[in-house]
């Protein structure tokens, strides 16, 4: 495939999620503009040129990799439990051979992580994957709006990020809570990286450079105030300052050879069925 030419080299993908706010709180930038996007939205800006730089979702960067390098060590990554990244079921996660599955459409990677689950740790083949706003068309008529639930049909229902801290607080829907991360570890015995910093090839060296130097900056300095950004955002999430920071504190944001291990083992299996 023919790499599309960049549109620009002056906007940078921010993902609204409280765990990527190390690497933007006071992010210094030089002529560049923050572009907010979530996960999947970043693959598709990525690809058609639109967007230099981002916390690109690893499956979207393996796919792009004519057009991408990494920058720096810099990613978002977890060594056992993610907490959010979550699949919430109504059924043990052996038992959903035949359900229907509802996704967010935020998600890139963690789509093709949990078949990569099912599929080939668990041997489960769910009767479909489809984007939740289908499920949510199939909701009963009868749901008050009030109730303020996200009930489907479907048996089990993806969700990431900030939503799915939030979901997991008032959740009544589905009593069973797989954490991907975990299940992950579990089964590779290795770190599971859901994001890495990426920048197209034809931006110039210097940006290239200037960029790595202001992330390396702005995550030394968060990493030491990680107790206050939890303050910040801990109340429009439903979380107490103590969770927010003990969720904050899980993450590896400076990868190191584990992570490009079990990078490298998702991506060997990815491509082996054909999930790439």
């Amino acid at each position: 495939m023919t790499p599309s030419k960049s549109t620009t080299t002056a906007r940078v993908a921010k993902i609204p999620y409280l765990n990527s706010t190390p690497f933007f709180r006071g992010l210094g930038l030089r002529g560049q503009e923050l572009a907010e996007c979530t996960p999947r939205q970043l693959g598709v800006l990525a690809a058609a040129g639109e967007i230099s730089a981002g916390l690109l979702p690893v499956a979207d960067f393996l796919r792009l990799k004519s057009q991408f390098d990494r920058l720096g060590p810099f990613g978002i990554a977890v060594r056992g439990r993610v907490r959010s990244v979550l699949l919430f079921a109504r059924k043990p996660i052996r038992q959903l051979e035949g359900a229907v599955i509802a996704i967010t459409e935020d998600t890139s990677t963690s789509a093709v992580l949990l078949r990569l689950l099912l599929e080939q740790r668990y041997h489960v083949i769910p009767a479909g994957y489809e984007p939740r706003r289908h499920a949510e068309r199939r909701k009963q008529l009868a749901l008050a709006a009030k109730e303020r639930r996200q009930d489907t049909e479907a048996d089990a229902l993806l969700l990431i990020g900030d939503e799915a801290l939030q979901f997991q607080k008032t959740n009544t829907q589905y009593p069973y809570e797989f954490d991907l991360g975990f299940e992950w570890w579990l089964w590779q015995h290795l770190p599971c990286t859901f994001a890495v910093w990426a920048v197209r090839k034809d931006v110039p060296v210097a940006e290239k450079r200037q960029l790595e130097l202001s992330l390396s900056g702005a995550l030394g300095r968060n990493m030491g105030q990680l107790e206050a950004i939890a303050h910040e955002h801990a109340p429009a999430l439903g979380l107490s300052p103590q969770e927010a920071h003990s969720y904050l504190s899980s993450f590896v944001y400076r990868l190191s050879q584990p992570e490009e291990e079990g990078i490298a083992r998702f991506e060997q299996l990815a491509n082996a069925h054909h999930l790439l």
